[in-house]
């Protein structure tokens, strides 16, 4: 099964870790196993919002930030020097609500963008930021710019749309760790969001331990299957086939 590096992160399912529970998981199996416990269509983010790059997955409790447009104009700088510190200068005179510096390792950043105009909330730099700081994706219904670079990165943003202009003067953040609504879908801090080449899900936390329990035999079901096709026809077998390896994972449960 093909899975970033940013997604490969416990050696075993842990009962006590909601996350490690969906690492191996494809996003259809996740959504089947809602469907099955009567969720239909909830926690599915519009289909516009979408990974920017091809292989990208992750699963994570989700950290979540409230945005509106900011209603007041940038004022305009004199000089090269204060052109370069926009934001800084910005965020000086109307600083932004922030997540908390203590989360754990592992969060999936949730913004809502509150419908505000284009505006370029993550870049290159801010989402590698977050990586660094522990979050192994970010999602956001508004835009993302520097997508190239976020791409060559393998930064994991999910986004609505490919931006330009910069955050001053157009969106501020004015609330975090919220429930939030984010491409059509209720987000609470704690639940659990994936992302993959599919779109984007949220299980809400009350059921995400149901719900993994049978996304993994949907998913181990389909590996069979599937086994079984590649060597009918002859294919060599790939890691989206090893069953081994998941039901071993997924031994001590």
């Amino acid at each position: 099964m093909t899975i970033s590096t940013a997604t490969t992160r416990f050696s075993k399912a842990d009962p006590a870790n909601l996350a490690s529970l969906y690492q191996h998981l494809r996003l259809t199996d996740v959504v089947d196993a809602l469907d099955g416990i009567g969720y239909f269509n909830i926690g599915l983010m519009d289909r516009e919002v979408r990974p920017l790059w091809l292989g990208m997955k992750f699963w994570g409790e989700a950290a979540t930030m409230r945005c509106v447009p900011s209603n007041k104009p940038m004022w305009k700088l004199d000089t090269t020097d204060d052109i370069v510190r926009a934001h800084s200068i910005w965020f000086a005179k109307y600083p932004m609500a922030r997540l908390p510096d203590d989360l754990a390792p592992g969060h999936v950043i949730v913004m809502d963008a509150g419908g505000g105009p284009e505006v370029g909330f993550w870049g290159s730099d801010n989402a590698m930021g977050a990586v660094v700081n522990g979050a192994v994706g970010i999602v956001t219904d508004g835009y993302c710019r520097d997508t190239a670079e976020v791409a060559l990165q393998r930064t994991p943003v999910v986004a609505r749309h490919r931006g330009r202009p910069i955050i001053p003067g157009r969106i501020e953040a004015i609330e975090v760790q919220t429930t939030i609504a984010c491409g059509g879908a209720q987000v609470n801090p704690g639940d659990i969001v994936g992302a993959d080449d599919d779109g984007v899900v949220v299980v809400p936390r009350e059921v995400a331990q149901e719900v993994a329990t049978h996304a993994r035999a949907i998913l181990l079901a389909d590996m069979r299957s599937r086994r079984e096709k590649y060597r009918r026809l002859g294919r060599s077998e790939d890691s989206t086939v090893d069953i081994d390896a998941v039901e071993a994972y997924y031994a001590d449960l």
